[in-house]
């Protein structure tokens, strides 16, 4: 029986312990015509001896990159080298859960042709093993192709790792994000025309810990600020006639303390890639004082008023 060839890219650096981790869970599969990509942007040679100790069990392809290409460009390197009919990204600290995770991923895609890609429940194991179930509004999962803009307002496809594509998705991650990497390129992959379907299973472990790009975003949000202003150029006008989305940017300029011009170019932001939509709220925003306009029962109403004149 015919069985495609399924690329797994594991962009790395340095943490070794988690592609080893990564490489025992494909192992463990049941299903075995599969492909490793290595994209390696550790400074050491950890990964690649890591790598080097299962060659006689999988079929990997190991790439040392000099200079360190950083994320989400080494995301994209790993992608470019792969051969197999179906393709997942995964974090190099993100694993598969269960033996049977990646055919429950193809007999998706064989008992529904029309999906171009296959995502699962998107759940995370933080340090203690403990089970974090990620998604939020479930309502999202079957309505992408209608509301890919959503996107902004729950996350629910999750992180590359939890997601199979087929290889004719040629699309690849905007290597100015860090933050909104995934949301921007599921939402362009969305408004292609690409179709999704979801399994409602546990097939990958999201690993969650202190050393994740989540928490240095967190820890340094001028560039949450930053690349949410550029996405929404991405957006365009017309996208602002959803109140639900010019609720998130309003929210997004009251909550980062936003009251000037300034406030968002010292974030990063070229002057000539602040939309007008975005201008529109903050003329209004600034004449309000932070603490009244943190009251949602206050600001509600401005921000409509606002989106009705917008």
């Amino acid at each position: 029986m015919y069985q495609p060839l399924i690329s797994i890219c594991i962009p790395s650096y340095k943490q070794a312990q988690h592609v080893e981790r990564a490489l025992l869970s494909i192992i463990k599969q049941t299903y075995k015509h599969v492909e490793v990509v290595v994209s390696d942007d550790s400074p050491d040679e950890s990964v690649k001896l890591i790598t080097g100790a299962y060659i006689n069990q999988l079929n990997i392809k190991y790439y040392h990159n000099v200079p360190a290409l950083k994320s989400p460009a080494n995301w994209n390197a790993a992608l470019d080298k792969a051969s197999g009919e179906f393709v997942m990204l995964m974090h190099h600290d993100d694993w598969l859960n269960a033996e049977d995770a990646l055919i429950s991923y193809v007999n998706a895609f064989e008992k529904h042709p029309d999906a171009d890609f296959v995502f699962s429940r998107n759940t995370g194991i933080d340090k203690y093993g403990k089970e974090h179930v990620l998604q939020a509004i479930p309502k999202l999962l079957h309505e992408l192709e209608k509301k890919p803009n959503h996107l902004l307002l729950a996350q629910v496809i999750g992180p590359p790792s939890n997601a199979m594509l087929k290889a004719g998705i040629n699309v690849r991650y905007d290597e100015r994000y860090i933050w909104l990497v995934d949301v921007d390129y599921y939402n362009r992959i969305l408004k292609k025309g690409y179709k999704s379907f979801y399994i409602d299973k546990h097939l990958v472990n999201i690993g969650l810990h202190e050393e994740q790009t989540t928490t240095y975003v967190r820890e340094n949000d001028s560039i949450i600020l930053k690349e949410n202003i550029w996405f929404a150029g991405k957006l365009g006008k017309a996208a602002f006639k959803d109140i639900l989305i010019y609720d998130y940017y309003w929210r997004l300029l009251r909550n980062h303390n936003v009251r000037s011009l300034d406030d968002i170019v010292k974030s990063g932001v070229e002057r000539n890639e602040i939309p007008e939509v975005i201008l529109h709220m903050l003329k209004l925003q600034k004449k309000i004082p932070l603490k009244i306009l943190r009251s949602g029962f206050i600001s509600k109403p401005f921000m409509f008023i606002n989106y009705l004149f917008r």
